[in-house]
């Protein structure tokens, strides 16, 4: 074999290589961040480990906040508003704010911001929907909180844990400065699980209960020679939009930024690739197809 086919065959064959890198990297990728997402939803539980993502366990369930706003056109608020507290209160739900205003054109608009259960909100929505003229903006927005949860979960056994270890030194200590140095180690556990309790309670009470956010505006006050206008509320919505925009946009970017050291490693790779056909491309009509040609053209 001729050194110049044998360079030919080294390059097919580190070519090749790289093609088989190129697709196999992707699903091995995918296959190590399976893993990873799989172990991270292992929780520590005493001195042991439960693994609650690996097969043969169940998985744990989604915790999700759902939250809810509403910009609704009324023929009358205070009735509106009425209406509204009265279907709230028949689905066990709370009003944590209510709050309606005059102006002094005798414009009236109204905000409230109500609770209801998670399980029931699509119902409560078409129910608040009801006592409007019409909907003029709905909007649901779905937040997982699942990881902090049971990171919270996970983190509240192992302070329970570590209060009841303080609890047997302290049984065991000798001396008053022991029982000093351990009950201040002891005070200190017990407030961490008093804040950490308290953040359980408020993340299981939003899973529970949505929150929804209504914006009453009267019919009347939109209305000028027949005309519907509503100044204030499309600056508002616009407002809303523009912000919404800007953390998309936002959000782009810094996901954009992350990713550049993976996006120019396989612009590399592509490149080397491309470069490398070249180079083969280069040699074969070199060594085998010119002189073939030249040869037919004598």
């Amino acid at each position: 074999m001729t050194t110049g086919r044998k360079v030919l065959c080294a390059v097919g064959v580190f070519v090749a290589l790289l093609l088989i890198a190129a697709i196999g990297a992707p699903n091995l990728l995918r296959s190590r961040m399976a893993f990873n997402k799989t172990a991270s939803l292992m929780l520590k539980e005493g001195g042991g480990v439960v693994y609650a993502g690996l097969p043969g366990s169940n998985l744990p369930d989604k915790k999700l906040i759902h939250d809810a706003e509403l910009d609704l056109v009324v023929s009358d608020v205070r009735t509106a508003t009425e209406g509204i507290r009265k279907l709230v209160e028949s689905d066990h739900g709370d009003i944590d704010k209510l709050e309606i205003r005059d102006t002094s054109v005798g414009d009236v608009s109204a905000t409230v911001v109500v609770r209801v259960p998670a399980s029931t909100l699509g119902g409560a929505l078409s129910d608040f929907k009801k006592v409007a003229v019409r909907t003029e903006r709905e909007k649901i927005s779905t937040r997982d909180v699942s990881r902090e949860f049971y990171d919270n979960e996970a983190h509240m056994r192992n302070l329970r844990a570590e209060e009841q270890q303080y609890l047997a030194i302290m049984k065991q200590a000798r001396t008053v400065k022991d029982t000093l140095d351990v009950s201040e180690k002891l005070s200190d556990v017990r407030d961490r699980i008093e804040r950490l309790q308290g953040q359980i309670q408020l993340m299981t009470r939003d899973i529970e209960m949505s929150v929804v956010t209504i914006a009453l505006t009267q019919e009347s006050a939109g209305r000028a020679v027949g005309i519907r206008w509503h100044p204030l509320h499309n600056a508002k919505i616009a407002v809303g939009e523009l912000l919404d925009g800007l953390g998309d946009w936002m959000d782009s970017v810094i996901a954009l930024v992350i990713k550049l050291p993976l996006i120019l490693l396989w612009i590399l790779t592509v490149g080397l690739i491309l470069w490398i056909v070249w180079l083969l491309g280069r040699l074969l009509w070199l060594r085998f197809l010119k002189p073939r040609l030249a040869h037919k053209t004598r």
